[in-house]
């Protein structure tokens, strides 16, 4: 019996779903200039044909995961960081449970997470563009809630909103890195302690 219309496009769309994955954990575990065509394809158990079909080459493929990838990723972070309903301390722990838990839960989160974590903190990206700090997506909003926090008196001063964020960025960045690079069986390192790491911020 021939598949429908819808049935072939959800066929596609898995496919195409499957080769952006693949693309994502190679750019993660290789970095955009390492990373090869021939990888991605490999490592999506694809034709050369069928990642054509979907995309012209690997600049497509990253740009695709940063664009519709990264907005959805961005919104979630910042709705856990500007409830002006919690202390700031509480916004942290929500950050943080939500990486840990997800990363050592969920593999394809953890290189999400990861490929957007390293991102967002480099001092250049891959088109060679740079950027301060306080101007990128993501480091805008923490570094304008360290800002908020430190001037609340909730969170201490004693180290400005930048190196605040540049800690924070080690912390995740760690955490989602062991996932994605630790051989199975993996997470042999357990989540740190949230407490812990809010303890370190606070007043």
């Amino acid at each position: 019996m021939p598949k429908t219309k819808t049935q072939l496009e959800k066929i596609k769309a898995e496919r195409k779903e499957q080769i952006i994955l693949a693309g994502l954990k190679v750019f993660c575990e290789k970095g955009y200039e390492s990373a090869k065509v021939e990888d991605i394809v490999a490592r999506a158990g694809c034709s050369h044909g069928l990642f054509y079909h979907y995309f012209k080459n690997k600049r497509e493929i990253f740009d695709e995961i940063v664009k519709k990838r990264g907005k959805d990723s961005l919104a979630e972070l910042e709705s856990l960081l500007t409830d002006e309903n919690l202390p700031y301390a509480d916004r942290l722990r929500n950050l943080l449970r939500y990486n840990f838990e997800r990363v050592f839960s969920d593999e394809n989160f953890s290189y999400y997470f990861y490929f957007f974590i390293s991102r967002w903190f480099l001092k250049a990206n891959a088109e060679g563009e740079n950027a301060a700090l306080e101007k990128r997506p993501l480091p805008k909003i923490l570094f304008e809630f360290f800002q908020k926090a430190q001037k609340s008196g909730e969170f201490s001063s004693a180290h400005s909103p930048e190196e605040c964020c540049a800690l924070l960025h080690c912390i995740i960045q760690g955490s989602s890195l062991n996932a994605v690079l630790v051989p199975e069986p993996k997470k042999v390192l357990p989540p740190p302690d949230i407490d812990f790491i809010v303890n370190i911020f606070r007043k």
